[in-house]
C-alpha cells in the first residue's frame, strides 16, 4: 500500500500529514474543518498559542463526537424499543425537533467550554 502526504495549514502554519493513497481529499477536508474551528476560536479568544488553540479544538471535536455518540445511542435505544411503523410527517417533525435540540445543546456546551478556556488564558 502506498503512502501519500497532504499538507494542511493550521493557523498559518503548514503541517505535512501522512495518509493512505486515495485518502488525500478526506484528510484535506478534515484539516479544513480543524482550521475553521481554530479560526473561530482565534476570533473569540485571540492568538493564545498553538498548543492551547489545538487543545481547545481537540476538546470541541471531542464534544462533537460525544454528543453524536450519545444521540446515536439514544436513537438506537428508541429504535429497539419502538415497534416498527411507517414514517409520517409527525415522526419526521419530532426527529427534526430532537436533532435541533441536540445541536442547540452542543452549541451551548461549546460556548461554555470556550469561555472557560478563554478565561483560563488570563491566568499566569
Amino acid at each position: 500500500m502506498s503512502q501519500s502526504v497532504v499538507t494542511i495549514r493550521l493557523n498559518g502554519h503548514p503541517y505535512q500529514i501522512g495518509c493512505g493513497a486515495g485518502e488525500e481529499d478526506h484528510v484535506a477536508n478534515l484539516g479544513a474543518e480543524v482550521e475553521s474551528i481554530m479560526q473561530s476560536l482565534v476570533g473569540s479568544v485571540g492568538q493564545i498559542g498553538e498548543a492551547r488553540l489545538l487543545a481547545m479544538v481537540a476538546l470541541i471535536l471531542a464534544d462533537h463526537a460525544s454528543t453524536a455518540a450519545a444521540a446515536n445511542g439514544a436513537s438506537n435505544a428508541a429504535a429497539s424499543t419502538e415497534p416498527p411503523a411507517s414514517a409520517s410527517a409527525d415522526d419526521a417533525s419530532a426527529a427534526e425537533d430532537r436533532a435541533a435540540a441536540l445541536l442547540e445543546d452542543a452549541a451551548a456546551k461549546m460556548a461554555t467550554l470556550t469561555s472557560k478556556l478563554a478565561f483560563d488564558t488570563t491566568k499566569p
